[in-house]
């Protein structure tokens, strides 16, 4: 989505929510060097004071870090990192009771950053493609999470002949690999929900979501699958073997 000089929100804001849900969705991985501030002037036609602004509020949400002599720069989250058992979100979300569904929203074929091949264990000067999947995962059909899964192109090329919409992405990978998904070790920190993505999951912009980067690995120790998720906040609790959906109405049955 681009940057609407007839939209009610100030450009400041909408420039922000750009830049923020690229990272938090790791499309801008931890180390990237921003555009300077005269090139995203030049991108996205605003002013300097317009784009220091939106800048100067993704560092105090600690997206970002200016570093002397060599421009802005993706942060790595500083939070605690745990090894959770694994086991799918549809899986999951049926031995609760819910109905599980999704929309595949976006796929796109990108060259590997070296955030991404650090996650997957390669050479930092290896030129490698992956895959990226985004879709928006249900609940009783009601949007609760937005998923980008990353794959190496090969696994990515097989998956493309399944339908994304409905199929577990953990059962495909063993389907398409023949082999076992071991264990994940994951991020989690609490983010608020920018416009396009309270608009995604039907709630206010500021609401509060759950930021989710996970590393799923094989036999081996060898990374099959990046996922970075924003989950609605009043939705999901993780626990150190799972997540799962917290109760929507206790007076309510599953459907």
């Amino acid at each position: 989505m681009g940057i609407s000089k007839m939209s009610s929100t100030p450009l400041y804001v909408q420039l922000k929510n750009q830049l923020q849900d690229k990272i938090l969705l790791g499309e801008l991985g931890p180390g990237v060097l921003l555009p300077t501030e005269q090139q995203l002037c030049e991108q996205h036609e605003l002013s300097r004071i317009t784009v220091r602004r939106a800048l100067d509020e993704l560092a105090k949400m600690d997206l970002i870090e200016r570093v002397q002599g060599k421009g802005t720069i993706v942060k790595e989250k500083k939070v605690g990192q745990s090894q959770i058992q694994i086991q799918g979100f549809t899986k999951s979300i049926k031995q609760q009771g819910y109905q599980p569904g999704a929309k595949l929203l976006e796929k796109e074929l990108l060259t590997g950053t070296q955030s991404l091949l650090d996650l997957f264990a390669l050479p930092l000067d290896m030129e490698e493609h992956f895959w990226r999947f985004r879709r928006l995962r249900l609940l009783n059909n009601e949007p609760t999470v937005i998923m980008n899964t990353f794959v190496r192109k090969e696994l990515g090329d097989r998956m493309l002949e399944y339908d994304l919409s409905n199929e577990s992405f953990y059962s495909l990978y063993y389907r398409i690999t023949q082999r076992e998904l071991i264990d994940s070790k994951a991020l989690i920190a609490a983010v608020p929900a920018s416009t396009e993505v309270a608009e995604l999951l039907n709630t206010t912009p500021g609401a509060p979501l759950i930021w989710f980067r996970g590393v799923t690995y094989t036999e081996g120790c060898v990374p099959i699958e990046v996922n970075y998720s924003l989950f609605l906040g009043d939705k999901y609790q993780f626990e150190t073997t799972f997540y799962r959906p917290l109760n929507l109405n206790l007076n309510e049955q599953p459907v």
